[in-house]
């Protein structure tokens, strides 16, 4: 049997959702509305993202950006 297709940049993407799932703090979607400013989303809609892995570059960004604040902010 041959191999599943994946994306190329499926490895990318997982690692991306394997730090957010650990470094994302408990109330983040109004820090995600702030990063994508102009596009705000509802906070279920960006909760769903989160659990689903939805494909929506715009919010997995805004995501890893606020998991990636949180972690400077809780390593120092």
């Amino acid at each position: 049997m041959g191999k599943l297709a994946t994306a190329p940049n499926q490895k990318t993407i997982d690692e991306k959702y394997d730090f957010i799932e650990r470094w994302l703090p408990a109330r983040y979607t109004t820090s995600v509305n702030i990063i994508l400013k102009e596009d705000v989303r509802k906070p279920a809609y960006i909760r769903k993202v989160k659990k689903e892995r939805i494909s929506d570059q715009k919010i997995l960004d805004a995501l890893y950006k606020v998991a990636q604040l949180n972690k400077l902010q809780v390593e120092t």
